[in-house]
């Protein structure tokens, strides 16, 4: 396409996947138009998802109307879920979602690095060495090198001051981009790619006084940032609240604040800082050759803009595009084309959408596009056609006033079309880091969308591009109308459960439980007469098979069921496959993969796959008691493994603690984080005592300081931050005839192999003499502790407080995590 042809084509892609289209009032078209005479940008950089300041966030992109960027190395996945039992890579997905909901009201934008949260670290050389330093340092000096910030700034100090390893790794990294990404000679593979060395001015750490760690002085550079724009309506401090607020898994709904709020900052790098944090940047036009003639342009566009009639302000918009069109392509002269582009539409009223009926792209299928455009400004705007995928429908249509013009078309989805996969899955990770082959991903929040609509319009005589994503649509019966992300997905889903099967449990009277296998397949397809075969292989080797004739309808499960016992050989792989191949004619496909879908009001849905395998647990795990009582906390998977242990499990609320009701359970759990979230339980203590004094064993699962009571227990004890990271560390039998290593199972060092993320958290300490003590572990480098783990006698049970992390141990199953939580549900009455 010619440089001409191209500046015709006004771009707009509208990037918030499952929204509602865009939709601007005359505030907002005022505040874009005063944006378009700003040429600076800042990137914020930091370690997680929720490490971000919301508020100079939205200070910088909504006050000084900067390109504003957060740059999180990580998705979040090794953090904790006070909504709901995802772990790992799902609640990597859910924080990217809510960063991203987050941005939609702070105005920033997000980005991310491969970099694989793997849990708290207390140092950077663990954290740089786990996420192989190159390998980030090279993400980072990409990103930087594509947003092009004239500001870095730092949310943690490159130091122990930043409490957490990968908050201090961050701002190591962050420090260390700022150089590298002007330098020509490295990572010099990114510049083939689009982008070239680029300097930013400054380098800063954005100081702070939280946590009991203040880090601010009177000689840093200082900045209110609490001002209130009456075009929103609101002060920054309040859009920061309602961003954070969207930290919902993280627990961190906060209340809205007002009023002045002071921001300091040190320099780390660059020149420095006198009376802006932007002293020596220009972000006028003067930046650019020939800007002046568009800065004058835009103040008269500003000065005429009529609030009543913002499509008067179309032909002057319209020139300024044809005069940003004529210099020089370059990156700020492209950004603000975009950003006038974003404003002709704007002004003109219109509302543009690709939506489908359908929640899925289904390979094979037809799906059914329905386009919808209503331009609800006077002014003169021409349909000439739409483009998606294989077809161009021809239109030229004159647009009247605020009639809906619909279109509805078949599009067939290709046997080929690749499936939707949030792109940091697609390959096996690396330990530290995602394994992502096409450079021009790193970085992005989210995957493109799986299809996009091009709407060609002609606006007062000149080409105007809209593009939008299609939009799975429906109308819900209490919430109303929604758009869901539409996504592409296989005919047919595949799943196995339990996920975890325990073939060698032994309980003390009874016999031990077969475990029964269920395999299930879901159509997303209609079609009748088809024949399948539903196999589950171990190894190479398939241990089952089940063939069958099925009348496929879009969302119905069939379901086959087989004893562990029957079909899984010991001496083999440890894990079951599942498969389902389908014959259509004369060709027979084979679907191996799970389509997971998780679901939250303040986030879009989420769909990724995976392949559904179950694994299977040979170590023996002797087992005594039948009946649990557990008390819901943040969200584990730990009822779910008790049961698989053979265990009759009840989830417990207020209204069940009772002294009648407890009588029946043989121990009561409490989930993790119990004592943080359930203000209620400081009514249901003595209920508690009373229950373990009759005999019963009451197991409390960690909990973080910030507690609704400190007496949990029969005797004191203190919650600590002391935790140990490395799930190889050494652990100690300082009690080796103590009854929890020793009944029903045996504990030994071997029951402490294979654990993942860390051994445990938020340890006791400063606890009565009362309680026993019977493990130590340390990190390298630190003195041993004892609290991981406290057991105290009262009456004729037993309390428990354990910082061990079962909820992360047993679903990944490990066996020894198996054995040790039976051992604390049987610890002996006392006489």
């Amino acid at each position: 396409m010619s440089k001409f042809l191209w500046a015709l084509a006004l771009l707009i892609s509208i990037h918030a996947q499952a929204q509602a289209p865009a939709t601007y009032n005359s505030d907002d078209i005022y505040l874009q138009l005063k944006k378009l005479n700003v040429l600076g940008s800042v990137l914020y950089i930091a370690a997680h998802p929720d490490d971000e300041n919301t508020r100079l966030l939205a200070y910088f992109s909504k006050e000084k109307q900067y390109r504003t960027g957060y740059l999180s190395l990580t998705r979040g996945d090794g953090g904790q879920n006070l909504i709901g039992d995802e772990q790992g890579i799902e609640l990597g997905m859910i924080r990217t979602q809510e960063l991203l909901s987050a941005r939609r009201i702070d105005g920033a934008e997000q980005f991310f690095s491969t970099a694989i949260d793997f849990g708290f670290s207390k140092n950077a050389t663990e954290a740089l060495s786990i996420w192989n330093h190159d390998k980030i340092l090279s993400d980072v000096v990409w990103v930087i090198r594509k947003f092009r910030p004239d500001v870095i700034i730092t949310r943690f100090p490159g130091d122990a001051r930043a409490g957490h390893g990968h908050h201090w790794a961050s701002a190591l990294l962050a420090n260390e981009a700022f150089t590298v990404a002007a330098d020509s000679t490295r990572f010099t593979e990114q510049f083939a790619l689009g982008v070239q060395p680029w300097q930013a001015k400054r380098i800063l750490w954005n100081t702070f006084n939280f946590g009991g760690n203040n880090t601010t002085s009177n000689d840093q550079f200082t900045m209110d940032i609490g001002g209130f724009n009456p075009l929103l309506g609101k002060g920054y401090g309040e859009i920061a609240s309602e961003s954070r607020s969207q930290h919902k898994s993280q627990g961190f709904g906060v209340a809205k604040q007002r009023g002045q709020a002071t921001e300091y900052f040190t320099l780390t790098g660059g020149a420095r800082v006198k009376d802006s944090l932007m002293d020596g940047v220009n972000t006028t036009w003067k930046r650019v050759t020939g800007g002046n003639d568009i800065e004058t342009k835009i103040n008269a566009i500003i000065s005429h803009y009529n609030f009543e009639h913002p499509e008067n302000s179309v032909d002057s918009l319209v020139a300024l595009h044809k005069a940003l069109a004529a210099m020089p392509a370059g990156y700020w002269v492209n950004r603000k084309m975009e950003e006038v582009s974003n404003i002709i539409a704007a002004c003109s009223g219109l509302f543009v959408e690709a939506t489908t009926n359908k929640p899925f792209a289904v390979t094979g299928d037809v799906l059914p596009i329905n386009f919808f455009i209503n331009k609800r400004n006077n002014n003169a705007v021409s349909l000439n056609n739409i483009q998606l995928d294989q077809f161009d429908t021809t239109i030229s249509q004159p647009l009247a006033t605020n009639i809906n013009v619909t279109i509805t078309k078949q599009l067939t989805v290709a046997q080929d079309k690749p499936l939707s996969q949030p792109y940091w899955l697609v390959n096996p990770s690396q330990k530290g880091y995602f394994e992502v082959s096409n450079q021009q991903l790193i970085g992005k929040a989210e995957n493109d969308a799986a299809y996009n609509a091009v709407f060609h319009f002609t606006v007062n005589g000149y080409p105007l591009q809209l593009t939008r994503p299609v939009q799975y649509k429906y109308s819900d019966p209490i919430k109303g109308e929604e758009y869901e992300p539409l996504i592409v997905i296989a005919p047919f889903s595949v799943s196995a459960t339990p996920g975890i099967a325990l073939l060698n449990v032994h309980p003390e009277n009874g016999k031990a439980p077969d475990p029964l296998l269920k395999f299930t397949f879901k159509s997303y397809i209609n079609k009748s007469n088809l024949p399948v075969t539903v196999s589950a292989l171990q190894g190479t080797k398939t241990v089952y098979q089940k063939d069958t004739v099925v009348n496929a309808e879009i969302g119905k499960e069939y379901s086959f069921s087989e004893s562990l016992g029957k079909l899984f050989n010991k001496t083999g792989d440890t894990f079951l496959k599942t498969a389902l191949d389908v014959k259509v004619n004369v060709n027979t496909t084979r679907y191996d993969a799970y389509l997971r879908s998780i679901q939250y009001d303040h986030i879009p849905d989420i769909h990724y796959t995976l392949h559904d395998n179950i694994r299977v647990i040979t170590e023996e795990i002797k087992t005594r008691g039948k009946s649990i009582g557990y008390i819901v906390g943040a969200g584990d998977k730990v009822p779910q493994a008790l049961e698989q242990m053979g265990y009759e499990v009840k989830l417990l609320g207020e209204n069940d603690i009772t002294a009648a009701n407890l009588a029946q359970f043989d121990a009561v759990i409490a989930g993790v984080r119990a004592y943080n979230l359930h203000d209620w339980l400081v009514a249901k203590y003595d209920v508690l005592m009373n229950y373990i004094k009759q005999g019963g064993n009451y197991i409390v699962q960690y909990n973080q300081q910030d507690l609704v009571t400190t007496t949990i227990g029969p005797y004191p004890f203190t919650i600590s931050r002391t935790r140990v990271t490395d799930e190889n560390a050494a652990v100690h039998f300082l009690l080796p005839s103590n009854a929890v290593l020793n009944y029903p199972n045996k504990i030994t060092a071997k029951d402490f192999e294979g654990w993942i993320q860390e051994r445990s958290t938020y340890h006791a300490q400063s606890f009565d003499a009362h309680y026993a003590a019977p493990l130590g572990m340390h990190d390298p480098g630190e003195s041993e502790d004892s609290g991981s783990l406290i057991i105290a006698p009262y009456g004729k049970g037993n309390f428990v407080y354990d910082g061990l992390v079962f909820f992360r141990e047993l679903p990944a199953g490990v066996p020894g995590a198996y054995r040790l939580m039976a051992n604390l549900i049987a610890l002996p009455q006392n006489k």
